[in-house]
């Protein structure tokens, strides 16, 4: 088995790419660090908060796309000061060992020589303002960045001001960086809608995804979505563990060859988690199976330089309520695996296929951390538009979901150009299969006019199952 770094973590997340500069992707991986919100919104108190003005959380992941990127921060009162309040915001190396240490990680912090904040961090509030002007942050490329790392920029908000409080979350805020500047990119322009390909891996090789080029030259798809592996109920041991049938296994086992290149490519590799007719499911775990299985998908995505995971509520069987790894299917337990997930694994996509117990629309707030930080974004079942959660927005949304095979779902031009225009972030198709190109591709071509003004290339190519051999379509 080629395991991918060894558990080491390397990361080539997130999604919006852009050639000559870093893009920020606030829908795609959104860290959301525990906010003491309770002290935050307390009227009798003036409480501060440090926010990524694009995600509006105190955490934002950008790829690196050129030299030198700049994102804005903002600086919020929970009310009106009716004073002067003066703010300072710095780079705080030291917060990167307690971030580390609270999610799991092991970022290498970003040179603080290398970020330069506007008016070197400091400020002043009139007395009628509760926000801040933007703050540019502008970070610079150092030597010797690696590709497969990611890179941590801890922020720090003071005040010298009496009255005004903080917590220890919402006094710090992280950028996460990754260096894709020598990367293809699937960049189809600013605030694109991403498209999402669920791939059936017992019949279909996932490569056949980089036959798909726009006239520009961009690739079609955006992240491709591996169904399926499967959370599975252990008898002996009395525990939920993931497992994964021969033909997942046959992709992780080949990693290099099969999913690694689309990485390259700029996309995004995600593995879907589906129940397996037994008593082990993603929407029954108790508190402490969510944490643990959480922990388990996160060695998994590590391990196979993996870009996250991808929920989908079927096939699981009633649970025994009895053992202290499950409880009662509920919304809830759903959400509370996806927020583990967020938790132990921030700089991973946490999404989810509208089914079963677990819908966008229905996740619940947990420990105080709205879905729109733990869900990063949200799909419909076939035909159907995704409806944002609390915390979320279209933005995090699928406007569409098409099952390829079977026909379903509208693939209209005039469809997808009005849900673009709407504002949903994605766009799910489900079934790519070369076999059936000739039913499939004008359905792509279609979505790809309405969502791009781009015309989709027929492909040329394709590739057999576990081959690496592009086969010529006749």
């Amino acid at each position: 088995m080629n395991m991918i770094n060894n558990i080491k973590y390397a990361f080539l997340p997130v999604v919006m790419f852009t050639m000559a500069t870093f893009t920020s992707c606030e829908e795609d991986i959104e860290i959301g660090n525990k906010i003491d919100e309770s002290s935050y919104l307390a009227s009798t108190q003036l409480s501060g908060l440090l926010l990524d003005e694009n995600t509006n959380k105190n955490s934002s992941v950008i790829e690196l796309r050129n030299n030198e990127y700049s994102t804005n921060v903002v600086f919020r009162l929970s009310k009106l000061p009716q004073k002067g309040v003066d703010v300072q915001i710095a780079v705080e190396e030291s917060y990167a060992a307690i971030y580390n240490t609270i999610h799991e990680t092991d970022f290498e912090v970003f040179p603080a020589a290398n970020v330069k904040i506007a008016n070197n961090g400091t400020f002043v509030l009139a007395p009628d303002d509760k926000v801040t002007p933007s703050v540019k942050v502008t970070l610079t490329a150092f030597d010797g960045m690696e590709e497969d790392k990611t890179y941590i920029v801890p922020l720090t908000v003071t005040s010298s001001t009496e009255g005004v409080t903080f917590t220890e979350t919402s006094k710090h805020m992280v950028i996460l960086v990754q260096d894709y500047r020598n990367k293809p990119n699937t960049n189809k322009g600013e605030d694109a809608v991403q498209t999402v390909l669920y791939f059936e891996v017992n019949d279909t090789n996932p490569l056949n995804a980089l036959e798909f080029l726009t006239e520009s030259g961009k690739y079609f798809f955006d992240h491709i979505v591996l169904f399926a592996a499967n959370i599975n109920w252990d008898p002996e041991k009395q525990r939920v563990y993931l497992a994964n049938n021969e033909n997942v296994q046959f992709l992780l086992d080949n990693n290099d060859k099969y999913l690694q290149p689309l990485r390259k490519a700029g996309m995004k590799i995600i593995i879907s988690i589906l129940g397996n007719h037994d008593e082990a499911g993603v929407a029954q775990l108790s508190d402490m199976g969510a944490r643990e299985f959480a922990r388990e998908l996160a060695a998994y995505c590590r391990a196979y330089n993996l870009d996250g995971v991808a929920f989908d509520d079927e096939y699981s069987n009633s649970p025994d309520l009895s053992n202290p790894w499950l409880a009662s299917p509920s919304a809830y337990a759903g959400s509370r695996l996806m927020y583990e997930c967020k938790a132990v694994m921030p700089e991973k996509i946490v999404s989810l296929y509208n089914l079963g117990n677990m819908y966008s629309s229905s996740l619940q707030v947990i420990d105080g951390i709205e879905p729109g930080q733990y869900c990063d974004y949200a799909v419909a079942d076939y035909g159907g538009a995704a409806g944002p959660g609390t915390g979320m927005t279209l933005k995090q949304c699928a406007g569409m979901s098409i099952e390829l095979r079977r026909g379903s779902g509208n693939s209209s031009e005039s469809t997808a150009r009005s849900r673009k225009e709407a504002g949903y972030g994605y766009y799910m198709f489900f079934a790519l299969d070369p076999s059936l190109y000739g039913s499939q591709v004008y359905r792509c071509q279609s979505v790809c006019k309405g969502l791009y003004d781009e015309t989709l290339i027929y492909p040329s190519y394709y590739y057999k199952k576990n081959s690496t051999e592009r086969e010529a379509i006749n």
